[in-house]
Parts: structure tokens; C-alpha cells; sequence
């Protein structure tokens, strides 16, 4: 896989929480495995976003009583 390296500012607080994060398996250090897999899941969690808005317009919004039903079936 190409790569293209940028220059990007992290919070110190969170840098170090994600480096630690990165020493464990998958990444066995590699902070930019994280980052790559994370920037990944966002975007891929906004597409979905995106996709349930289109839905909502076009559709109309999950009637409560379906919602409330989800909710006891499948609890967080």
C-alpha cells in the first residue's frame, strides 16, 4: 500500500494516550497503523451518518414505538 506522509498536530494528552494504545497488538508500536485505522472507522461511521440522514428525508424518522422496541429486544 502507497503512503503519503503529512505534518499534523495532536492534544499532548491525547498523542501520548494514543502511542500507548499503539503499543499494543495490532499495531506493535505503530502509531500511524492507529491513526490510519481510526481515521478509517470515522469515516466510514460518517458515511453511515450520512446514509441514516438520507434515509430520514426520504423515509421519515424511526416511529418511537420502533425505536423502543429495538431497544428492548437488542439493550446497549
Amino acid at each position: 500500500m502507497a503512503t503519503a506522509k503529512r505534518s499534523i498536530s495532536f492534544d499532548p494528552e491525547l498523542l501520548a494516550e494514543a502511542e500507548r494504545a499503539a503499543e499494543a497488538e495490532p499495531y506493535a508500536g505503530n502509531l500511524s497503523g492507529l491513526v490510519n485505522e481510526a481515521l478509517g472507522r470515522h469515516l466510514k461511521l460518517k458515511g453511515l451518518r450520512e446514509l441514516l440522514d438520507d434515509m430520514d428525508r426520504e423515509l421519515g424518522p424511526v416511529p418511537d414505538a420502533v425505536r423502543e422496541r429495538v431497544d428492548r429486544e437488542w439493550p446497549d
